[in-house]
């Protein structure tokens, strides 16, 4: 088993680039990696285009103790919600086929990676059109050719992805094997059933013998420092926390 300790090292890469003529791997929709170094103290970063912008980020966050009155947090909270209807808008107007260009840039620069081929337990978001998430369709795809197989020498893959169990911020990642594995929620999204075709119960990456090697996580915006902005559900804040 993995201690608290060992699965708390976990490094943030930000992925923010901006479209240039020079540089057309170049992107303007950020993504974020969460990735884990071995060893703990390794200094390792992937090189990524000369104009993405990548940082490694360790965040504090002040949670309210019980006898803080909610109204002092209310402005950040006010100036979040202001943020996200910006952001949002800024998506809803941006030309299709420049955001489908992007995607595809951000996933060609997460496949072609040491980082990714070297991973072999993986956490990755199911993309949802509706709600204008970066593409993730090629990497689970890619992972998915290269499943983990007993005494294979190559550098097989684990996919785990997301469920949300209720509306109290409760996620789980639970580990597929096709796209077949994915069924659609109320909203739409696609998320995976907690057990498989044959009724048993898939494996929970809480439970996994092993940790995992790299998170692709969702997000509405991020800043120069890596510091991600959700959508205010909480499950994926939650989620990584937890683990």
């Amino acid at each position: 088993m993995w201690t608290s300790g060992q699965r708390g090292r976990v490094k943030l890469l930000l992925n923010a680039g901006y479209p240039s003529k020079s540089n057309t791997r170049s992107c303007s929709r950020p993504t974020k990696f969460l990735r884990r170094l071995h060893p703990p103290n390794s200094t390792w970063l992937p090189r990524l285009p000369r104009r993405l912008l990548t940082t490694v980020h360790t965040s504090t966050v002040t949670m309210a103790n019980n006898n803080q009155d909610k109204d002092d947090l209310e402005p950040i909270f006010k100036q979040k919600r202001l943020l996200r209807s910006k952001v949002r808008q800024a998506l809803k107007s941006m030309d299709p086929s420049l955001r489908s260009h992007e995607d595809d840039a951000i996933q060609r620069i997460v496949l072609e990676s040491p980082w990714f081929k070297s991973s072999q337990r993986l956490c990755a978001y199911i993309s949802c059109s509706a709600l204008r998430e970066v593409d993730t369709s090629s990497l689970l795809s890619e992972i998915l050719h290269n499943p983990a197989k007993e005494n294979d020498t190559h550098i097989a893959k684990k996919l785990y992805v997301p469920r949300v169990e209720d509306k109290n911020s409760h996620m789980r990642m639970f580990k597929i094997s096709r796209m077949d594995d994915l069924i659609a929620n109320s909203m739409n999204i696609l998320e995976p059933s907690p057990v498989d075709s044959d009724g048993n119960d898939r494996e929970d990456v809480m439970h996994a013998n092993g940790p995992v090697d790299l998170f692709i996580l969702p997000g509405l915006a991020f800043d120069k420092s890596g510091r991600r902005l959700g959508r205010g559900g909480g499950w994926v804040s939650s989620f990584t926390l937890n683990y």
